[in-house]
C-alpha cells in the first residue's frame, strides 16, 4: 500500500474544505508546509490510528512532523496492516 497516498487521502478527509488546496505529501516536507494546522494533524493522527489500530493512549503520544516520522510511528505501534488502500480508507469514511 502507498502510505504517502493513504496520507493525503486521510489529509482531504479531516481538512475537507481545502482538500484541493492540500500538497501532496513527500517523505521529508513538514506537514505545516504542506497546509497542515495542529488541529489537521490531531485528526489524521487519529484516523491513521483507526487504520492501523493503534491504542488511542499511544496515539495521544504522536508527535511527527513529517511522513518520514509518521512511518516510523505506525511501524513500531501498529497492530494490523490494512490490506489495501481502500480498506484502509473504509475505516476512516
Amino acid at each position: 500500500m502507498d502510505f504517502l497516498q493513504l496520507v493525503h487521502e486521510i489529509g482531504k478527509v479531516a481538512k475537507p474544505m481545502h482538500q484541493d488546496t492540500l500538497e501532496h505529501p513527500d517523505w521529508d516536507t513538514p506537514f505545516n508546509e504542506l497546509g497542515y494546522d495542529s488541529l489537521d494533524l490531531l485528526l489524521v493522527g487519529l484516523y491513521i490510528c483507526d487504520v492501523y489500530v493503534i491504542p488511542e493512549e499511544v496515539g495521544k503520544t504522536m508527535q511527527v512532523k513529517n511522513c518520514t516520522d509518521l512511518k516510523a510511528f505506525v511501524d513500531q505501534h501498529k497492530t494490523i496492516e490494512p490490506e489495501s488502500l481502500e480498506a484502509a480508507l473504509a475505516k476512516v469514511v
